[in-house]
């Protein structure tokens, strides 16, 4: 169990720095780069999207290492063959989604139990800080009044 806590706790710091750093890259070195609002929102998402596949990258190498290295759980259900079912595994359980097609097995539910919850907390931290870029740089056209 001592191996899955800190491959856990390692796999949640590791996300929450490199969101982290690719938040604060956003909101100060990347605000001397020349872009219009509507380019400035785009570029910001289209990082924090390849951040999300960093992350979710991230816990598959966790897992592939809990299985293989580790030896502290597996998977059943729908075959695990190549490095892209630990990836699709690992996006399905950090946006929350769950297919069920494949489970784990022992101390490894705990991992994917960290996984979901770090998945959420991300998205969401992502997501206001999108909320608050558009806040910030987007220009809102003046609403018309409806007459009396």
């Amino acid at each position: 169990m001592l191996y899955t806590i800190v491959l856990a706790v390692s796999a949640f710091l590791a996300t929450a720095l490199l969101h982290l750093g690719a938040l604060r890259w956003c909101s100060g070195s990347m605000a001397a780069v020349p872009l219009a609002p509507p380019a400035r929102v785009l570029a910001v998402t289209a990082l924090l999207f390849a951040v999300h596949l960093a992350e979710i990258t991230l816990y598959a190498t966790a897992y592939a290492l809990a299985e293989h290295g580790f030896l502290i759980g597996s998977f059943v259900g729908e075959p695990i063959m190549a490095p892209l079912d630990y990836f699709y595994f690992s996006a399905t359980t950090y946006t929350s989604l769950g297919v069920g097609d494949i489970f784990p097995t022992r101390h490894m539910r705990f991992l994917t139990g960290v996984e979901a919850l770090n998945g959420l907390l991300l998205i969401a931290w992502s997501a206001s800080f999108l909320f608050g870029l558009m806040n910030r740089v987007w220009e809102w056209q003046p609403c018309v009044r409806p007459g009396r």
